[in-house]
């Protein structure tokens, strides 16, 4: 059964895709014909385009959303925005608010303070009163769950919701939090009263954002304002499309279908010092980084040929598979996991039928775990158990390494004895997830 399902799911992604990418192509031509800004340069890279040969001048301006806008766009060209960082700095307030004007003055626009706080977030920048940020933007939220666009009205606006619970979640709040809970409140029960092409977009990015399944119908919804030749109109009521709504649409589409978000991309693009473009697993690591499963380390390492213990490979797998949430009770049945921080993480990988002990009573979660025992829980975890078949006199993991193999699992480099780094486990779970 698990195996009918594996082969189902597949099919489905196989022809999802195709299709998928036919449509967003007809939309990315229609973005890049425009002109170009700091938006729409940023809907591309959002997708995998080069950006680096489009131009985008330097800001001379006085409002402190210009300079917030420019960093989104440039980090995907790779421009120095040291300059611009700085001046979004200087201009928080006393109160924690990031000022309207780039001289510091100016108290009115909730989506200068948002923007500040996101502009940070993917330059990687954490020097400035984030506990003050917060609880500024706390204080402008409405009785209603949503966000004005102007500080101290009780008229709340969609899209200022949307881009707050953004804020909200990169100042340190995730969906379980109350004022999350009520923006999103606030997002579904006026989304059909005032609905148009930007406001799903941006509730589309925050749910990527938060790590929430963007629901069918709500993506279905956005597709609605799609027109033939791949633009996106504004609202229903009009007959063509225009660039605005279309970067919008654009950058939904993307986050939907990578399911992470772009300014988590953002952020992490050149956060880890240790992590080029030419190393192996590149691809893969940095998927894996943006969607939550694996993290680095405090001073901005990744560690790529790090040995990987078998605690560590429990939640790569868990993460991997989206099955954190199913985390709950810690288990008992292994002494050597008393107290060990992985522990609950491993009661449900046993559970799952994922991964087991190495002995009766001992999981042995510190010891590096082994290309043999890496194969065997990638056939485990994709449900092609039934196709592994003993060999005789061969070592015991040979049937499940043949399995992997034939259903390209393993990753470069493979060695059944070796420990395995984390650079492999990164390919190894990026597998199972494709």
């Amino acid at each position: 059964m698990k195996r009918l399902i594996s082969i189902f799911l597949a099919i489905i992604m196989i022809f999802g895709s195709i299709a998928f990418g036919a449509e967003m192509e007809d939309t990315v031509s229609y973005v890049k014909d425009s002109d170009l800004e700091e938006w729409g340069i940023l809907s591309l890279y959002s997708i995998g385009k080069d950006v680096s040969d489009i131009k985008l001048d330097k800001i001379d301006s006085k409002v402190t959303t210009d300079y917030e806008a420019y960093i989104l766009g440039a980090i995907p060209m790779d421009k120095d925005i040291s300059s611009e960082v700085k001046k979004i700095l200087n201009v928080q307030k006393e109160d924690g608010k990031f000022a309207d004007f780039i001289d510091g003055s100016g108290n009115d626009l909730v989506n200068a303070h948002v923007w500040g706080v996101i502009s940070l977030y993917v330059a990687g920048e954490d020097d400035y009163n984030k506990e003050k940020a917060l609880e500024w933007l706390k204080n402008s939220q409405n009785t209603d769950g949503g966000f004005p666009i102007y500080t101290g009205d009780n008229m709340s606006d969609l899209d200022m919701t949307a881009m707050s619970i953004i804020a909200l979640n990169i100042l340190g709040l995730d969906k379980d939090d109350k004022e999350i809970q009520q923006a999103i409140e606030y997002m579904n029960n006026n989304l059909d009263k005032r609905e148009n092409c930007e406001s799903i977009a941006w509730y589309i990015l925050a749910k990527v954002k938060l790590g929430i399944d963007v629901e069918e119908p709500l993506y279905d919804r956005l597709m609605k304002y799609r027109m033939d030749d791949g633009s996106f109109k504004h609202i229903k009521a009009i007959s063509r499309g225009n660039y605005m709504a279309t970067w919008h649409g654009l950058m939904a589409m993307s986050d939907y279908q990578k399911g992470y978000s772009i300014f988590a991309q953002l952020h992490n693009k050149n956060r880890f010092t240790d992590l080029k473009k030419e190393n192996y697993a590149y691809k893969e690591i940095m998927t894996l980084i943006n969607k939550g499963v694996v993290s680095g380390y405090l001073d901005n390492t990744f560690k790529p040929n790090n040995n990987v213990k078998r605690a560590e490979f429990a939640k790569f797998l868990i993460y991997g598979l989206r099955m954190d949430h199913k985390i709950g009770a810690k288990t008992k049945e292994f002494k050597d996991l008393n107290g060990h921080w992985a522990n609950n993480i491993v009661a449900l990988a046993v559970k799952e039928d994922l991964i087991k002990g190495m002995s009766k009573g001992k999981f042995a979660p510190n010891d590096n775990i082994t290309g043999a025992q890496v194969a065997t829980i990638l056939v485990r975890a994709k449900g092609l158990d039934s196709e592994v078949s003993t060999v005789d006199g061969s070592s015991w993991y040979q049937g499940y390494v043949k399995v992997a193999k034939d259903n390209d699992l393993l990753y470069d480099n493979f060695n059944p004895s070796a420990p395995v780094t984390r650079a492999q486990c990164a390919e190894a779970i990026y597998n199972i997830m494709k």
